[in-house]
């Protein structure tokens, strides 16, 4: 399967983490990128980091013009996952996650731009200083459906992070982010629960939703009233360790595409088995059955924290988390290390995608 591998921020001593990241194309066509940077020597989720952003004019081929774009403040010991999305007339959302310390809660702000990203204002929060950690975790994306809605997908839990039971709801805004309500329906799986929901809207108006969980498959959601009910989780065939997923269709054409790590199910490894390949699979059937397209990466590495864009042109901005560790053998176990952590982007044609697909 071709595609052009980039780096979008290279970790550094001094920068040890970049991941979660999220690309919007431009009314003019650049590419506006945020992730969260880790700086100092802790890249650990409860590390301080903050959102940068840079820009691209080559369609991804290379990215420019670093800058942060929201700060800490007050308590938080991070403002992490950002997620950017382009509005009918130009203007741009970016939702991001305040952690505060003690890594049991939490506010998710929503940002607004009118000025292609070089500044935003705060237009609203979608929760404020949780009881129990709530986030998004590695799939941070907001879903603007075909009617105008705006869709945010979430997990949340009583307690750390680290230990709490999750279940997965959604959040809705109909007047462009100002106001928001909540699903009256949630989303449960065992053990750990559910958690990084990715939602992608299928031809019909349909939802479909898939969960990160420690079950060893990606499990699969369907909701048929826009987000507020969903069906009872039914694992999709595709083996998985406790890993990111991110779920979108492909414009223009009722196929679906899923990222995934496609590795064996491992209990005794961290997050119960390997997060590599990086790994592509299609479904032309709603996500009823799924095709195994390619490795998009694979290697000595660890391959977390997905996202996916497609640009007007037809390209598809895949970015991800690359853990390099020289100690790391696929025939050994890989580390749970939290420096060395690439942000990379796979750029790939979705007409390749398509092809690979049937």
């Amino acid at each position: 399967m071709r595609s052009t591998i980039v780096m979008l921020a290279e970790a550094s001593a001094a920068n040890p983490r970049n991941d979660t990241a999220s690309v919007a194309e431009l009314e003019d066509g650049t590419l506006l990128a945020a992730w969260q940077k880790y700086e100092g020597s802790e890249g650990s989720d409860f590390g301080l980091c903050r959102i940068y952003a840079k820009s691209s004019c080559d369609g991804g081929k290379t990215w420019g013009r670093e800058r942060l774009l929201i700060d800490r403040q007050g308590d938080d010991y991070n403002v992490q996952a950002p997620g950017l999305c382009a509005l009918p007339g130009g203007e741009l959302l970016l939702h991001c996650l305040r952690g505060h310390r003690g890594g049991s809660s939490s506010t998710m702000e929503v940002y607004a731009s009118a000025d292609g990203g070089e500044s935003w204002a705060l237009r609203s929060r979608i929760w404020e200083r949780t009881q129990g950690q709530w986030l998004q975790g590695g799939a941070n994306h907001m879903n603007r459906l075909a009617g105008g809605r705006l869709l945010l997908p979430f997990h949340f839990g009583s307690g750390h992070q680290g230990d709490q039971h999750n279940s997965v709801g959604c959040y809705f805004s109909d007047d462009q982010g100002l106001t928001w309500s909540r699903s009256g329906d949630t989303v449960d799986l065992p053990m750990r629960g559910a958690m990084e929901a990715s939602v992608a809207e299928r031809e019909d108006g349909s939802l479909l939703m898939s969960l990160r969980s420690q079950l060893g498959s990606v499990f699969l959601c369907h909701s048929f009233d826009g987000g507020d009910n969903w069906s009872l989780p039914q694992a999709s065939g595709l083996k998985s360790p406790e890993s990111c997923t991110s779920l979108r269709r492909i414009p223009g054409t009722n196929a679906l595409l899923l990222l995934w790590n496609d590795s064996l199910y491992e209990p005794g490894k961290h997050h119960f088995g390997r997060r590599t390949p990086l790994s592509a699979a299609v479904s032309r059937d709603g996500g009823a059955s799924w095709r195994k397209i390619g490795d998009i990466a694979g290697g000595p590495y660890e391959y977390m924290n997905l996202n996916c864009s497609f640009t007007r042109s037809g390209r598809a901005i895949i970015t991800y988390t690359q853990v390099e560790d020289p100690a790391f053998e696929l025939e050994g176990d890989p580390p749970f290390k939290r420096d060395g952590m690439h942000l990379k982007a796979a750029l790939m044609e979705t007409e390749e995608l398509l092809n690979a697909s049937e």
